[in-house]
């Protein structure tokens, strides 16, 4: 476990929660975190890791096609779908809890996460399709003997896809999220796999990287997020990528280092998948209690509230849901591949 990666998890998580409840704090009139506008930015880091995690994962071992996607699947979808039948339930009971801003929301699409045009009953699965796509992408060309190759070719496809998105700009929405500007920021992730490993990074360059990207989120934050034809790839994945590979390049110093909340910021990177899921059912009653106990005006305990809520509502789901899933799979693995006594 790379321990950078993790609290760069927990950064991920909490800026999507941190956004998530600006919106709910403009939504109850509350302007605690109105200046608040890069949380967004949390996905683009999550989408970064995962390109870099695909490449560091199969270069410690060779893994088939099949067994790789199996893999993935095992480890996003059952989650993903026990908190969808959870909003299901409220959906069929009360419509107007799910999706509250608007647009129609598609079961099927929930479900199977492709995409229509349409809300999905936890509206965060939408990143869970890219990664599926980027999933099935870098496995098949696991099918290559080295991994140089496999990142070059997947980086291709995905730059392919890109590219056929600007020069046709598709409207029909699967086709407009399948060539998504937003596939480059795997193809970042898988670069920043191959920079890691060839250039040696000392703690003052890290260090610069890691300062350059927290400057331009800065900057942004309070000018106002850079706009160009290259999308959030530029404006987000940028940034995010120089404090990806900063905070990397320092693992030694941060995993030999002791220092206040460190251990808090692994647990919180182990249930950053946890908390990213589940918190849109913390927040949204969190809020409607905290109104209705004339508490939602209060801009310091309105944030605290909401954010403590949902740091643990995701530990415990980590803890008490998504853990034993995972060990369930991987206990049926070695029972699947313990050899016959005798």
């Amino acid at each position: 476990m790379l321990i950078s990666v993790q609290t760069l998890r927990a950064l991920a998580a909490l800026m999507v929660v941190m956004q998530h409840i600006a919106d709910k704090a403009e939504q109850y009139r509350n302007d605690a975190l109105n200046d608040f506008h890069i949380g967004s930015f949390g996905v683009d880091l999550f989408f970064i890791i995962s390109g870099y995690i695909m490449c560091h994962a199969t270069s410690q071992k060779r893994v088939s096609c099949t067994r790789f996607i199996a893999n993935r699947i095992k480890r996003i979808i059952p989650l993903y779908w026990i908190v969808t039948a959870a909003a299901l339930v409220v959906y069929l009971v009360a419509p107007s809890m799910v999706n509250a801003s608007g647009g129609e929301t598609s079961i099927f699409s929930s479900w199977t996460l492709i995409p229509t045009g349409n809300k999905l009953l936890v509206q965060n699965g939408w990143t869970l399709s890219y990664e599926l796509v980027f999933y099935l992408i870098f496995a098949l060309f696991l099918l290559t003997s080295a991994l140089r190759k496999q990142i070059v070719f997947s980086s291709l496809a995905l730059t392919i896809m890109v590219l056929l998105g600007l020069y046709f700009q598709p409207q029909q929405p699967t086709l407009k999220f399948l060539t998504d500007k937003i596939f480059a920021e795997f193809i970042l992730g898988m670069l920043a796999f191959i920079f890691l490993r060839r250039v040696p990074l000392s703690s003052a360059l890290s260090l610069l990287l890691l300062a350059v990207g927290v400057v331009l989120l800065i900057l942004q934050n309070h000018y106002g997020v850079y706009a160009s034809s290259a999308g959030r790839v530029l404006s987000a994945g940028v940034p995010m990528l120089l404090i990806f590979i900063g905070s990397v390049g320092l693992e030694s110093v941060i995993g030999n280092s002791v220092f206040p909340g460190k251990n808090g910021a692994i647990l919180l990177g182990n249930a950053s998948y946890s908390l990213y899921l589940i918190h849109p059912f913390i927040l949204s009653p969190g809020a409607l209690i905290l109104h209705k106990l004339q508490l939602a005006q209060n801009q310091p305990l309105f944030v605290l509230l909401l954010l403590v809520s949902a740091l643990i509502a995701g530990v415990l789901t980590w803890r008490l849901i998504e853990q034993p899933i995972n060990a369930c799979f991987t206990q049926k693995k070695l029972t699947a591949t313990k050899p016959l006594a005798g």
